[in-house]
């Protein structure tokens, strides 16, 4: 099958508009060659998308061939539409999504996308989390959530050359992709992890340069909201909070604190809730701040619960979570690591 994914490159107008990251391009650029799909040219200036596309029809037509166009439903502005066929084009192509049909959620870290699953994959529908450039270079405190952890290139694999740490320690353009990889590639590994051991995550299906895809929670003329868009009764928002805790003892138990939970990274719908956003997470036994990024994400959740009458003490609990699950050492580790953190700081 002759495939083709229509593009058009942005105008330096339209990357300001979209993202004020002037590497914007240039990673869009490094995404298509890193692909095993043949690329179109920009289109002429006189045409437009749905000309292109009639014309590739026709002389798909005359030559008998067959032509497989990404040409989704939702279409966004040009410049959106151009970042979410290169950044979800694999996805079509590989036979994970039909469509894509809406946007559910659109924000300075990442845009949310409705997709119609392909028939073979089961379920109907899906969200295609797409990754702004900015994301991961702008993230606060990145080196607190990086402290300990390892640096992942696409493959997932840790990325040890020397070359490639001196370019991420510069930040330079190359270096700073590579973080973006690494951040990537952390939620989607933290999210595997997760969802097998049981926890209340979205099961992902795929991951491409830019983007992840996952389980759809809601309906798709309504995604879900997080929890600050919902009022609960106060025997859910009892149960609820028991459930939520319980997610969190099963996330320590796997070595992840996830670093920014609150009920903004909470998705609820009918009883039902997804814990989301994993980019940060961290492994308490080796970044020196993960106590203080768990003790914050309990403080957040119990803070939340306690306005339907909720009655928890975020120190006791967080506490008890991390000694049940880590042990005594847990702490004497974060000692160790803080010590040492604080001991290469200073030279």
């Amino acid at each position: 099958m002759t495939r083709h994914l229509l593009t058009t490159f942005m105008t330096s107008k339209q990357l300001d508009d979209f993202d004020d990251d002037d590497n914007v391009e240039s990673l869009i650029t490094s995404n298509r060659a890193r692909r095993d799909i043949s690329m179109r040219a920009a289109l002429p200036r006189d045409k437009t998308l749905s000309d292109t596309v009639k014309d590739m029809l026709r002389d798909a037509q005359k030559s008998e061939a067959q032509v497989d166009v990404f040409n989704p439903t939702f279409k966004g502005k040009l410049f959106e539409h151009n970042w979410l066929l290169d950044s979800l084009g694999d996805f079509y192509f590989n036979h994970m999504i039909a469509d894509i049909l809406s946007q559910v959620k659109g924000g300075k870290e990442a845009n949310v996308y409705c997709c119609s699953a392909h028939p073979q994959l089961g379920p109907e529908l899906l969200a295609a989390k797409v990754y702004r450039p900015r994301m991961f270079r702008n993230l606060k405190n990145d080196a607190a959530y990086r402290a300990g952890g390892a640096i992942k290139g696409e493959d997932g694999k840790e990325l040890l050359k020397r070359r490639e740490m001196r370019a991420v320690q510069k930040r330079s353009k190359v270096g700073l992709e590579m973080l973006h990889n690494s951040w990537l590639q952390n939620e989607y590994g933290t999210l595997q992890k997760l969802h097998a051991a049981g926890a209340r995550v979205p099961k992902t299906y795929g991951i491409s340069s830019n983007a992840i895809l996952m389980d759809y929670l809601g309906e798709q003329a309504m995604a879900a909201g997080n929890l600050t868009s919902v009022t609960l009764e106060p025997k859910e928002a009892q149960r609820l909070f028991d459930q939520v805790v319980h997610n969190i003892r099963v996330m320590l138990s796997e070595e992840i604190v996830h670093g920014d939970l609150s009920a903004y990274n909470i998705l609820y719908w009918e009883g039902e809730f997804l814990i989301i956003d994993f980019p940060q997470a961290t492994n308490p036994w080796k970044n020196p701040h993960a106590r203080e990024f768990f003790d914050r994400d309990v403080t957040r959740v119990c803070e939340y619960f306690a306005q339907y009458g909720v009655q928890a003490d975020p120190r006791h609990l967080a506490e008890s979570l991390w000694r049940k699950a880590l042990g005594a050492r847990g702490n004497e580790i974060q000692e160790l690591n803080r010590g040492a953190d604080l001991g290469g700081a200073d030279r």
